[in-house]
């Protein structure tokens, strides 16, 4: 480019402000919660998974690794619970 050529930048006002697009809450409290208290990992998962879908947000990882958890940790206290009420007695 010389220096007789100008650059124009065109601006579009109508897409500003940009909106930065963040993790979200609801998907690290759902990894977080099934690790401590699993019921609640469940609820914020599932509420992380309709967040990132409706919005874009990223933590849709965070919250499949929470549901995946906390859904295991469930089936696992189903387990004792029936190993204890059938299986512990033979």
């Amino acid at each position: 480019m010389n220096d007789t050529e100008t650059s124009t930048v065109h601006l579009d006002p109508e897409n500003w402000p940009v909106r930065a697009v963040g993790t979200d809450a609801m998907a690290v409290l759902g990894l977080v919660f099934a690790f401590v208290l699993f019921p609640l990992g469940i609820v914020f998962s599932a509420l992380g998974l309709r967040n990132t879908r409706r919005d874009g947000t990223r933590g849709r990882g965070l919250a499949l690794a929470g549901m995946t958890v906390s859904l295991l940790q469930l089936a696992g206290v189903v387990g004792l619970v029936l190993w204890a009420a059938f299986g512990a007695g033979s």
